[in-house]
């Protein structure tokens, strides 16, 4: 009896590491890396979801710009943060 318990525990359990490994990336959010195209004069980010995002200095209007580029079968929807002015976006 003992030995159908722990096979039935051991089973479980793999069962459960199988699962996790499986959902895990879906909750997660993607992690992204910024480099600077220093002969472009801009940076770039790219995101493990496929997503990217081009910034560049526009020295009249003392800001940065970006244009992001999302993956293909992605929509977004965004705001303007009103205390930062920042654009908050949330994506599916």
């Amino acid at each position: 009896m003992r030995l159908l318990f722990a096979i039935a525990l051991i089973v479980l359990a793999l069962l459960l590491a199988a699962f996790l490994l499986f959902v895990r990336p879906a909750w997660s959010a993607p992690s992204c890396l910024t480099s600077e195209e220093k002969t472009l004069g801009r940076l770039q980010t790219l995101c493990s979801d496929g997503s990217r995002a081009v910034s560049t200095w526009k020295k009249t209007l003392e800001r940065w710009e970006s244009i992001i580029t999302l993956p293909p079968g992605k929509r977004c929807t965004g705001q303007m943060h009103p205390k930062t002015r920042q654009l908050e976006g949330r994506c599916r």
